[in-house]
């Protein structure tokens, strides 16, 4: 799905969600709460490791994220989000035949990723809206564009090479490139305030076979494993108290009125 129809989806669902009715939920003490839409902002950091042939830990780079977004229902939202700070390639052991003479190394490059995501708060949407739970699941898909520069390394490895063609670096590029690229991931939320979540996420994403320099004829992809929080701008909800009950009226007593007094009976 390119972006485009990700756009068009978004955009048919913030219509079909806009007339429902916000959610509500009301507690054991009976006051109801009821859903606001609010603007949100995530920030967060971890490491991202670029799919490829060299060992698993020379394919490991730092990484980071800054997203903005707004929550239109209590189920579905859209963010605006930059990942970025570097991927990496490499060989391991590579030969075209036996030489006797395999090769191994590994490379890094710099590249940002600004984006759209639409979210789909899972828990919401089958267990129903509760501003007080502590744990939320949410899936989400989007795309965008992968801006990557600063190739050098691989440039330099391609130069000490005689055959370009032996290290399958046929895709081999320098300067600064822009390719599309498509994503989804999972979102887990853990709630400490009203205001402010811990969330954890990773997401997987797809570029065309350009991307890391080498042809492989598939897709290149790089994973992400990110950790931050996220900070809701402004209220969630709002929230309607239980009215008192009314004090029952005392009750009413009747006074009775005075026996009237005996007759008084004189003796002749």
């Amino acid at each position: 799905m390119n972006l485009k129809s990700l756009l068009a989806v978004a955009l048919f669902t913030c219509g079909t969600t806009a007339a429902m009715a916000q959610a509500t939920y009301t507690d054991k003490e009976g006051t109801e709460y009821q859903f606001k839409k609010h603007a949100f902002l995530n920030l967060e950091g971890g490491a991202q490791y670029t799919l490829g042939e060299a060992k698993f830990d020379k394919l490991l780079s730092p990484n980071v994220q800054l997203g903005i977004g707004y929550q239109f229902n209590p189920w579905f939202a859209a963010r605006i989000q930059a990942n970025g700070w570097r991927s990496k390639g490499g060989w391991n052991g590579f030969e075209t035949k036996r030489t006797g003479n395999p090769y191994t190394n590994d490379y890094k490059f710099n590249y940002v990723a600004p984006g759209v995501d639409f979210m789909f708060n899972l828990s919401n949407l089958l267990c129903g809206w509760n501003p007080k739970r502590v744990f939320n699941v949410t899936a989400f898909v989007g795309g965008g564009a992968n801006i990557a520069w600063k190739n050098d390394e691989v440039n330099d490895i391609a130069s000490t090479l005689q055959s370009l063609d032996n290290y399958n670096l046929e895709y081999l590029w320098d300067g600064t490139k822009v390719r599309a690229f498509g994503r989804g991931g999972v979102e887990l939320g853990f709630r400490l305030s009203d205001a402010v979540s811990f969330i954890v996420e990773g997401n997987a994403n797809i570029l065309s076979d350009h991307y890391n320099s080498k042809k492989a004829d598939n897709a290149d992809w790089y994973f992400n494993a990110l950790a931050g929080f996220r900070i809701n701008l402004g209220k969630t909800y709002t929230k309607k108290e239980k009215p008192a009950p009314e004090p029952e009226p005392a009750p009413v007593v009747e006074e009775k009125p005075a026996p009237a007094p005996a007759p008084v009976v004189e003796e002749k």
